[in-house]
C-alpha cells in the first residue's frame, strides 16, 4: 500500500492580540490587549484566488478549509504545500496535480 502523501506546511502563527495603551474614564493610561485581524491572500499554483481576514492563529488550516469548501481542491491529498508569509500577507499553495478551472469558479459571470 502506498504511503499517504503529506502536506508540507509552514507554522506561521502570529500573536492573536496586540498591546495598546488606552485612557480610562479618569484619564489614566492603561495597557490592554485587542484582537488584530490581518489580511491573508491565497495563491493557488501562483494564481491569486482570494484575500481572507484572519486572526492568524492557524492560517494553514484556514487556507486548506477554504480551498476544500470552495471545491478548489478535491482532496487534501491534492496539496503539496501551504506556505504562509506574514511579511507579504500571503499563502502560497502548490498542488500535486492540475487544479480545477479557477477562473470559471471565481468569476462573477
Amino acid at each position: 500500500m502506498a504511503a499517504k502523501p503529506t502536506i508540507q506546511m509552514s507554522s506561521a502563527s502570529v500573536p492573536l492580540v496586540h498591546e495598546v495603551e488606552v485612557m480610562d474614564e479618569l484619564g489614566r493610561l492603561k495597557t490592554t490587549y485587542i484582537p488584530g485581524e490581518r489580511p491573508l491572500t491565497i495563491y493557488l499554483d501562483k494564481r491569486e484566488v482570494v484575500t481572507l481576514m484572519t486572526l492568524g492563529s492557524a492560517p494553514e488550516a484556514l487556507v486548506l478549509g477554504y480551498l476544500r469548501n470552495q471545491h478548489l481542491v478535491e482532496s487534501p491529498d491534492d496539496i503539496q504545500s501551504i506556505q504562509v508569509d506574514w511579511e507579504t500577507d500571503s499563502a502560497a499553495v502548490k498542488t500535486r496535480r492540475s487544479t480545477v478551472d479557477i477562473e470559471a469558479l471565481t468569476s462573477s459571470g
